[in-house]
This record gives C-alpha cells, sequence and structure tokens, in this order.
C-alpha cells in the first residue's frame, strides 16, 4: 500500500511539472504561429509557413490538454492509494487545474 501511495506521489508530481514544461511550450508555439500570420499579411513568407506553424500550436496544445488528463488520473490514483475510494464524481466546484484559451482560435484573431 505505501508503495502505491508512492509511486502515484511521484507520478502526480513528475505529470505536474511535465504539465508545466507543455504549457511554457504551447505558449511558444503560439506565439510563433502568430508571428507567422503576422508575416504572412506582409508578405514575406508562404502560407504553407503559416499553416505548419498552426499546426505545431495545435499539436502542442492537445500535449498540454493530455497532460491535464494524466493528471486527473494520477490525482485519482493517489486518492485510491491513500484509501480515499473513487465514486466516480468530480468536485468541479474547485477545479485542480483552470483552462485558459484552450480552443481553437481563429487566423484572424489575436491572443
Amino acid at each position: 500500500a505505501l508503495e502505491d501511495v508512492e509511486n502515484a506521489t511521484v507520478s502526480l508530481s513528475q505529470e505536474r511539472i511535465r504539465n508545466g514544461k507543455l504549457a511554457s511550450s504551447a505558449k511558444s508555439y503560439g506565439d510563433a504561429a502568430r508571428l507567422e500570420r503576422t508575416l504572412y499579411k506582409a508578405g514575406e513568407t508562404s502560407l504553407l509557413d503559416v499553416l505548419d506553424a498552426e499546426r505545431s500550436a495545435y499539436s502542442a496544445d492537445d500535449s498540454v490538454l493530455q497532460s491535464r488528463v494524466s493528471i486527473a488520473t494520477d490525482y485519482i490514483a493517489l486518492n485510491k492509494a491513500l484509501g480515499g475510494g473513487w465514486n466516480g464524481a468530480i468536485d468541479t466546484g474547485r477545479p485542480e487545474i483552470i483552462d485558459v484559451h484552450t480552443g481553437p482560435w481563429l487566423a484572424s484573431k489575436t491572443q
């Protein structure tokens, strides 16, 4: 039982660190995509470069969301290891992570 708690704690901690790094990376990819759109509007780059930058930004955003799912899963595993059980309900009144700007954005919209 103690090993399960330790494993769940380490997994949760490592995933939170990974999530922070992924979020930083996603922000950088988003900035790069906005820069590519600006360059495209100025005629300095091709549409293919813009689309490639946006694809990379969306992929990075997807990785952040997958990491958030892993954090929730690890949190549940930790509670189960501590003997808290799991009844399938989530306390949505106090989320662990608050999503900001997680949806897709239009090429003309600036964030």
